[in-house]
């Protein structure tokens, strides 16, 4: 499924978990506890936080997500030391340090990464918080809910198999790249235009996996990328670097892409005379100018952005330029240019 279905998916369980809490009759093993299954690097712990965000906007709270990554605890981390009373007569369990961390937060989030990459162990404490929302006789607090993420063993990132009593606890989201999701997200953390404009000309590039090489393209890998590339360093370091990131192949077609911004025409210029600007005839050139309008839009030029991209060929260059632009205005979906530039082909689905 794509990121934005699982992440609807995520806010609603943790909803769900949140109003069972609140109900003193009900058991918490009719919580659902959502498990994020992916690829290496496709956003599965960006899409738990963005849930937990957009949630705590919805309901006016402050949600804390709290991540333990099971494959780098001791069992006795999870599930607390034991050691001797005061007369050394008997063991008790401390509390782990995990289940009531430091802040400020209405609702706190455990989100246990890494799950099949943990030991057994591991897992089999994990089990009886997904099933009890309990660790040993330490409660979770009511204001908190479960989400669980981890790569599939086709993924080679050194998992174990996941006991079957362990896997009827969860809800297996079953996760795949989708280019719109990640675009959307880029644009929402600001990762440099660029790069959002060279997947859109390259989608293959979003996520490459190799397992027989030691760096390939992912979504996570990108968001380093556009890290880098703020960094300022000179051209062969700044490349040496990339390959390091996402791989020899992926950095070539990426800085062959980025000679294209040489020959872009000046944005500012085409904004203000959409009807007389050039059209570029290069699909690489087109999406160049694309990711720069996304980029720039805002509430004052989108009547002539929208004026611009209905001039070009395709209907998937405008979907890209709005999609870029949409969180940029305010009520964006009431807008008349937006409303009008969807009403006319432009595609509906982006403002419902």
């Amino acid at each position: 499924m794509r990121l934005s279905t699982a992440k609807n998916i995520v806010k609603r369980a943790i909803k769900a978990q949140l109003d069972l809490a609140k109900n003193p009759d009900a058991s918490d093993s009719r919580a659902i506890v959502p498990y994020l299954q992916g690829k290496v690097g496709i956003g599965k712990s960006s899409t738990v936080h963005q849930a937990a965000f957009e949630l705590g906007k919805e309901l006016g709270v402050k949600i804390y997500v709290q991540m333990i990554s099971l494959a780098q605890y001791d069992p006795a981390e999870i599930a607390g030391w034991l050691l001797p009373n005061d007369d050394k007569t008997a063991m008790i369990r401390i509390k782990p340090d995990w289940l009531e961390p430091e802040g400020d937060y209405d609702v706190i989030v455990y989100f246990f990464d890494e799950l099949p990459q943990a030991i057994v162990a591991n897992q089999n404490i994990a089990g009886q918080v997904f099933q009890e929302k309990r660790i040993g006789s330490f409660k979770l607090p009511v204001n908190s809910a479960l989400v669980a993420a981890g790569n599939r063993t086709a993924d080679r990132a050194g998992t174990n198999p996941i006991p079957s009593q362990l896997k009827d606890r969860l809800a297996f989201l079953n996760m795949t790249e989708s280019l719109n999701d990640t675009v959307a997200h880029f644009i929402e953390i600001f990762v440099n235009e660029k790069i959002v404009a060279f997947l859109g000309f390259k989608p293959d590039l979003l996520h490459r996996f190799d397992p027989d090489e030691d760096v390939f393209p992912t979504p996570r890998a990108w968001e380093r990328v556009s890290e880098v590339l703020s960094w300022g360093l000179p051209a062969l370091e700044e490349r040496e670097t990339l390959n390091g990131i996402i791989g020899a192949v992926a950095t070539t077609e990426f800085y062959a892409f980025l000679a294209v911004y040489d020959v872009v025409p000046n944005i500012d210029d085409l904004i203000k005379n959409p009807m007389s600007a050039i059209v570029p005839d290069r699909a690489d050139v087109v999406y160049a100018v694309c990711a720069s309008l996304g980029a720039k839009a805002n509430a004052d030029n989108i009547g002539n952005i929208v004026k611009y991209i209905g001039r070009l060929d395709a209907d998937e260059y405008g979907a890209f330029v709005i999609k870029g632009a949409f969180d940029k205005i305010p009520n964006a979906r009431q807008n008349k240019h937006l409303r009008e530039w969807a009403e006319n082909g432009g595609g509906a689905q982006l403002l419902l």
